[in-house]
């Protein structure tokens, strides 16, 4: 099981750090340029260190993943916390995908509707992902 866990925690974080990069195009799907302009000089300030921080975040989350999986299936106290924090951000990420998101944004609208639930799936991936590692740093399985 262990092996399994880390083929997918490296394929998740491999994931994770495309997504960082894939802000580039998302940026310019949803014309973020555009809305931008149009928010005062803070507001804008605020949103590109947001975004920027994001995409950190996401590289963050997804190198150690990527480059150490074992760090997510050997238990330890950091392990622990880690696992524990991970899991939580992503149920949480989870939940605002159908609380956050308006269905008439994605409704009835094929790309958006195909996108809406390519990543409820995504973060019910990682959450699931997160939570199985974060049952073997609790010992509740090995």
């Amino acid at each position: 099981m262990i092996a399994l866990l880390e083929i997918l925690l490296r394929a998740a974080g491999a994931g994770l750090i495309a997504l960082a990069l894939l802000h580039v195009p998302i940026a310019r799907r949803l014309r973020w340029r555009e809305d931008v302009v149009k928010m005062s000089e803070v507001n804008a300030a605020v949103f590109h260190a947001h975004a920027f921080f994001i995409c950190v975040v996401l590289v963050g989350m997804g190198l150690p993943a990527l480059v150490e999986p074992s760090l997510f299936t050997t238990p330890s106290r950091p392990g622990l916390w880690g696992c524990g924090f991970l899991t939580l951000f992503w149920a949480l990420r989870l939940a605002a995908q159908w609380t956050h998101y308006r269905p008439s944004w994605w409704r009835g609208k094929p790309f958006e509707t195909a996108m809406h639930w390519l990543f409820t799936f995504v973060w019910l991936f990682l959450t699931s992902l997160f939570g199985t590692c974060l049952a073997i740093q609790a010992r509740w399985i090995s």
